[in-house]
């Protein structure tokens, strides 16, 4: 069986790894951060333009028509050049969300989405998390409560939610410019991805699916999303190794290159061996969202996430250590990859879930058939 990506979709993150090199930097990253902006908006324009959005959406509704596996290779590259845009939270989380909940809004608002109209947040039902127990609720139809921390919540024009109605489980759509909507700005590890929490006092809402429709739309979507969020790790994790490398080559100390010493070849190649064992366990995931197998997916969203989390915690830290001092000033890179790392970790629920999730009987069954 072969797992590789296609000749167009390496022609695609050939363009998208150039394009991004071209565009974004980490010294362009600290001269953001330093002039006080939560994202580059000039790069998303540009991303924009280039149609990424609509990737994943049928060419009637306005996108590109193509599928989840060129969502994986964008990932990988958006994540290895640490591109501080809300294409995660836009694309793989609310466009997904509204495609896969079968409602008739889907056709409304995903045009707009693949033609940049909107900037969108998502909240996910992930592994370490329990519908009954969600705090946002619909009361005589209008939506009461406070979501977690969602990425690019206070730039996001729409949000895409789940809820509860005397206890049965929603899946919403929520306009966020509207008078029922405050939202609370949160500070975080990662200042290249900004957080904030919804605030909903009586929001006007648009239900897209209820019951059984909106836990499996939200199971399926939280599942690729881990998939997705791996390959961003992967991307991230390879260049964290190619900076550390490239260090590890010109850094001199007594008279040689570190990179000539038994210990610093003995990390970097543990860093090679982590990235390559998870970026198999990634291609094992791209491939089951592609074929749709609901239990082979849950399986190759938990082994990729948790493999892909291990390799870019440990090529992040060993970046740090590697660069010795210098490693953990603000004018090193190296903290770039370390918050994006701890947060990435996370986004789609801890880890810990995520092995018991990996150690399920649905998964185990799927492992041994």
């Amino acid at each position: 069986m072969n797992f590789d990506f296609s000749d167009d979709q390496r022609m695609l993150r050939d363009h998208a790894q150039r394009f991004l090199g071209e565009s974004i930097d980490c010294h362009a990253l600290r001269a953001m951060l330093d002039a006080g902006r939560e994202f580059d908006d000039g790069l998303w324009q540009q991303i924009v333009e280039q149609g990424w959005l609509g990737v994943a959406i049928d060419e009637e509704l306005g996108g590109l028509g193509l599928g989840t596996l060129e969502l994986c290779v964008l990932m990988e590259e958006l994540g290895r050049a640490l591109a501080p845009v809300p294409f995660f939270s836009t694309v793989c989380l609310a466009a997904e969300l509204l495609k896969h909940s079968g409602s008739p809004a889907a056709k409304e608002y995903l045009p707009g989405l693949a033609a940049g109209e909107f900037i969108a947040c998502a909240g996910l039902i992930t592994p370490d998390r329990d519908w009954n127990k969600n705090s946002l609720c619909i009361d005589a139809g209008k939506l009461i409560g406070s979501s977690g921390a969602l990425a690019y919540a206070g730039q996001a024009d729409i949000a895409v939610i789940p809820a509860l109605e005397q206890g049965k489980p929603q899946l919403l759509l929520i306009n966020l410019d509207q008078p029922g909507v405050r939202r609370e700005r949160l500070s975080g590890i990662d200042p290249l991805a900004p957080h904030a929490r919804l605030h909903f006092e009586g929001a006007e809402v648009l239900r897209l699916c209820e019951g059984e429709a909106a836990v499996t739309c939200m199971q399926r979507v939280v599942n690729q999303a881990a998939v997705l969020n791996a390959f961003e790790q992967i991307g991230g994790a390879a260049r964290a190794c190619d900076l550390t490398r490239d260090y590890a080559l010109e850094r001199f100390t007594f008279g040689r290159p570190i990179g000539s010493y038994q210990a610093v070849k003995h990390k970097l190649a543990d860093m090679s061996v982590k990235i390559e064992l998870a970026r198999s366990n990634a291609y094992f995931g791209a491939w089951a969202m592609h074929a749709g197998s609901t239990a082979e997916l849950s399986l190759a969203a938990a082994s990729s996430l948790l493999s892909a989390s291990e390799a870019y915690q440990y090529c992040a830290e060993e970046c740090l250590h590697l660069h010795g001092g210098i490693g953990y000033t603000w004018e090193a890179d190296c903290h770039f990859f370390y918050n994006k790392a701890r947060l990435l970790a996370v986004s789609v629920g801890n880890y810990a879930a995520w092995v018991d999730r990996l150690l399920t009987d649905d998964c185990l069954n799927a492992l041994h058939s």
